[in-house]
């Protein structure tokens, strides 16, 4: 066994002794986002990626139906970057989760701004723990949200996932 497999390390420390052992290629790998698209997913990435990648957007995942479809999709890739990883480093699966889980059947809640108007905080936790329940239920490990950007220029094309422009409110 790899001593960065050793679980009674601390995680720092296991980190510290992976980055050793990786090749400059393996560490590059790491921060490709891949977005496969439903239909030759898994060729593409077996021809165009030759260490895996480190990131999977998972937005395609919106057109898969019923839901076990999606997390079959998210395994089949996993599989692949793992296979391709030298190290077997598994991918971070991201997905947009402003309005909620960006799949089918999943909860739709307001825009940031407006869910930001409540002043609830407890609000956003329970919208969060939603979220990022749904989104894990196909494999999903990053949710991207929310957006903290204070917002002072309407012409930021993604103003209405923010909280305002009031600091205090972000």
């Amino acid at each position: 066994m790899k001593e960065y497999m050793n679980t009674n390390l601390s995680p720092a420390r296991r980190a510290e002794l992976l980055l050793a052992e990786l090749s400059l290629e393996e560490k590059l790998s790491q921060l490709i986002c891949f977005p496969p698209a439903q239909k030759g997913a898994y060729e593409t990435l077996e021809r165009d990626f030759p260490q895996g990648a480190g990131h999977i957007s998972c937005l395609q995942m919106r057109g898969l139906k019923p839901l076990e479809e999606g997390a079959e999709f998210q395994r089949g890739i996993q599989d692949i970057v793992l296979r391709k990883s030298e190290h077997h480093i598994p991918a971070i699966f991201h997905m947009e989760g402003l309005c909620g889980a960006y799949i089918q059947g999943a909860t739709s809640f307001p825009s940031g701004i407006g869910r930001a108007s409540s002043w609830d905080p407890a609000l956003e936790e329970r919208v969060g723990e939603i979220v990022g329940r749904q989104e894990r239920a196909i494999g999903v490990s990053e949710t991207l949200a929310p957006v903290l950007d204070i917002s002072r220029d309407a012409r930021m094309g993604r103003q209405g996932e923010t909280y305002g422009e009031d600091p205090a409110l972000a």
